[in-house]
């Protein structure tokens, strides 16, 4: 009785699943300036992009590794894939590590581009270093792109690695071809937004597993099996040393950020509890000409979720620049 019990759960799982599975969402995509539709015809022949099955996470490209030793006893772990593309630099959430993108290593060294990741200080395979000497986010990058011989690259930051976009880009705005900012509201603090994020996040949300707080209800429900390679990949990037608050290097502000003239693109996820859209609909409002795509029912962890998507319009974004 208990294996024939077992059985139906099962299949009423997979018929659950099933279902799910056949669910369209609407990616909408513009300038910031207003916002258009971009639609795909699914396998049914409905308008939409449907949900995909959860995606086994490819072999990864061969890189070149190491540790780039900096003042304090601190250091900057790297892989790098080389070759002669134009470079991409890959920069983490606060909950991550250069471990956060095999989704888009292989991908992107696939399509020409010589593809860069880093765990910041204290991180995966970075040694924190002196706590007294923390140095900043632009000048531990550019620390690294001095050692890598890179003068100039695109770069993508997730979450709290948009933080590090923006110092390096106000700190070293000749060295940015473009910008990718998903899931972050850029390191811009004002005494508005410090109100209006305490508003949205209820008391005790902090205590909140880190799969809950970044990895949206429609995934965790869809692909468990996902959403335990995530916590296993930010268990690894929690490193063995003291929590590092890095400061940036640079005052940012909209007007300096504005006058760079650096192409920029603004991805939001539509279940993200961190930055809604709302939120980065703001951001972008503020920089003319930049582009915004907000992708439904996706959370803070839009590298994770929807990765087929995430890898194809920031290639074209880039490809768009070079």
């Amino acid at each position: 009785m208990d294996k024939v019990e077992d059985k139906i759960s099962h299949n009423r799982r997979n018929i659950i699943k099933g279902a799910a599975m056949a669910a369209a969402a609407v990616v909408t995509s513009g300038t910031a300036g207003g916002a258009t539709s971009a639609q795909t015809p699914d396998a049914c022949g409905v308008e939409g992009i449907r949900e995909p099955e959860h995606v086994t996470i490819p072999r990864q490209a061969p890189v070149t590794e190491g540790v780039l030793p900096l003042s304090g006893g601190a250091g900057i772990y790297y892989w790098d894939t080389g070759g002669d593309g134009p470079a991409v630099v890959f920069s983490h959430p606060g909950t991550g590590s250069a471990l956060s993108w095999p989704y888009q290593q292989p991908v992107f060294a696939a399509a020409g581009f010589r593809t860069i990741a880093y765990s910041r200080r204290g991180r995966y395979g970075s040694p924190a270093g002196s706590l007294d000497d923390t140095g900043s986010y632009a000048g531990d990058l550019d620390a690294l792109m001095v050692h890598l011989n890179i003068d100039k690259f695109h770069m993508v930051g997730l979450a709290a690695g948009g933080f590090v976009v923006s110092d390096y880009a106000v700190s070293y705005p000749d060295k940015l071809m473009s910008m990718v900012i998903a899931c972050s509201l850029f390191g811009l603090w004002d005494k508005d937004i410090d109100s209006r994020s305490d508003f949205i996040l209820s008391k005790g949300f902090s205590a909140m597993p880190s799969e809950f707080k970044e990895i949206g209800p429609a995934y965790r429900w869809a692909h468990p099996e996902g959403v335990r390679e995530w916590i296993e990949m930010e268990e690894k990037s929690s490193g063995a040393g003291p929590r590092v608050h890095q400061r940036d290097m640079s005052e940012i502000t909209w007007d300096k950020i504005r006058s760079l003239n650096i192409p920029a693109f603004f991805i939001a996820g539509g279940a993200d509890l961190y930055q809604p859209p709302s939120m980065m609909r703001a951001a972008a409002r503020q920089m003319p000409g930049s582009e915004t795509l907000v992708v439904p029912e996706v959370g803070h962890a839009v590298q994770w979720e929807q990765p087929e998507l995430f890898n194809r319009v920031v290639i074209e974004f880039f490809r768009k620049h070079a």
